[in-house]
């Protein structure tokens, strides 16, 4: 996997168009080439018929990469021109995937007059993280697992440790009724479900896609009750109302843009009327990733997207304190950073309040619609030992089944709650009640007043 830079992505991975396939496979394995050597062999092929694309696995992309590189010297200053719009970090360099993507883009516009086929990277998705963190509460108080050292190297937030909710006793949660959103089924694609008694009766999904917390009393990572933390905010909303849980994350809450594109066209025809995105992912050059894209693109006509806008918006205050000086994923991420797929023209943005005023971490961007309760949220989640972030490293705590949590990722479920409880079947649909949701701003939930000059 490729890091250092803002985006992360499968170094040896390219989507393509399945109607294009057969000139870029011949065109990586040399058969159109000039060149005498044939570096980069396609090991797998896996397509997907409703994405149109078929997903690439190559073998030899470094080698190749140096190859060309030696009969061009000039190529890896056009391609960093390129990736990251003529404002490349310093220090940092296209990696041989990048190399290969532009050598290819190149050639296929030198060779057929500037057409190029349809092409990208197999980007890595992740939950909508603070940076370092954005959980908000008790940082050190070992009643909560507490938080980790902002200013250790270990607490810089690069994907791979969580930020810990704040576990608390049941609170008193009054039992669901019928109504309002009987008949409404929302989608929730993210990690794994964990079967919260209060969430009883309120999903759909098969024994597979269900979280059991070992039996051995092996430690889970907070993050695997990321969607149950969700679908708690939806049902609460929404207490009638169906979901459908469909797992595209693994218990780290990360995953790759090609399962998380294939998760979302899966809904296609499952009669869900919104579908709940709370992950993303950037890229350098701030273009959208194709993968997501061509899954937005295929279902946003029939279903309601509802995504989470991202945790970065305070990052260039956290960079000025220090707390990301280890960072080097952070050194091109900025405030405006756009988030996929909630950046997307067909999916609804939502950013984070803390009570009246917008949540310090919450970006202020032209691309979010709407902003929800986002700091200090109380939902659903795990029942036992979770592993938490401490100040003295890895530790676990009780769950007794809620939590409070930060972020825009709850955001998001707020509103595909409040959007699903304004559905009426047969009546008012996902969009119609998206418009009464815009105009009445009850429950927290406000159109976004716009970014800031």
């Amino acid at each position: 996997m490729k890091q250092g830079d803002i985006e992360q992505n499968e170094d040896n991975q390219l989507a393509v168009a399945i109607s294009d396939l057969r000139v870029v496979r011949d065109t990586l394995e040399r058969r159109e080439d000039t060149l005498e050597r044939r570096e980069v062999r396609v090991e797998a092929e896996e397509e997907d018929a409703r994405l149109g694309l078929a997903l690439l696995t190559l073998r030899n992309v470094e080698a190749a990469a140096r190859e060309l590189c030696q009969r061009d010297s000039g190529l890896p200053r056009r391609a960093a021109e390129a990736q990251w719009q003529g404002h490349a970090p310093n220090g940092i360099k296209p990696s041989g995937l990048d190399l290969l993507i532009f050598w290819l883009r190149e050639h296929f516009r030198s060779v057929y007059d500037g057409w190029v086929p349809t092409f990208g990277k197999n980007h890595v998705i992740g939950p909508v993280r603070g940076f370092p963190y954005v959980d908000g509460g008790g940082e050190g108080d070992p009643s909560f697992g507490g938080l980790s050292d902002p200013r250790s190297k270990s607490s810089a937030n690069d994907g791979s440790s969580p930020e810990p909710p704040r576990l608390k006793a049941p609170p008193q949660w009054d039992p669901r009724k019928a109504q309002p959103g009987q008949g409404v089924r929302v989608g929730l694609l993210d990690t794994r479900l964990y079967p919260n008694e209060w969430l009883a009766g309120g999903y759909d999904a098969a024994p597979a896609d269900l979280l059991q917390v070992p039996a051995n009393g092996s430690p889970l990572p907070a993050s695997a009750g990321h969607a149950t933390f969700a679908a708690g905010l939806i049902l609460r909303r929404a207490p009638g109302a169906e979901l459908v849980i469909r797992p595209a994350l693994n218990d780290d809450a990360a995953g790759k843009a090609w399962d998380v594109a294939k998760g979302i066209v899966s809904f296609i025809g499952s009669g869900v009327d919104i579908l709940n995105l709370s992950f993303g992912c950037y890229t350098d050059d701030g273009e959208p990733p194709l993968v997501l894209a061509r899954a937005v693109s295929r279902v946003s006509a029939e279903i309601l997207l509802v995504a989470a806008a991202g945790n970065h918006g305070n990052i260039d205050q956290l960079k000025d304190q220090g707390l990301l000086a280890d960072a080097s994923w952070a050194k091109n991420l900025t405030p405006k950073t756009p988030m996929w797929p909630a950046a997307f023209d067909e999916v609804i943005a939502v950013g984070a309040t803390d009570g009246d005023k917008p949540a310090p971490f919450s970006p202020r961007t032209p691309w979010v619609n709407l902003t929800a309760p986002g700091v200090n949220v109380e939902s659903t989640y795990l029942v036992g030992e979770v592993k938490l972030a401490s100040t003295k490293g890895i530790s676990t705590a009780d769950s007794s089944g809620f939590a409070y949590w930060d972020g825009t990722s709850f955001s998001a479920a707020a509103v595909s709650g409040a959007v699903a409880a304004k559905i009426l079947p047969g009546r008012r649909d996902a969009w119609q009640a998206l418009a009464c949701i815009r105009t009445a701003s009850e429950g927290g939930i406000r159109p976004f007043t716009g970014p800031d000059s």
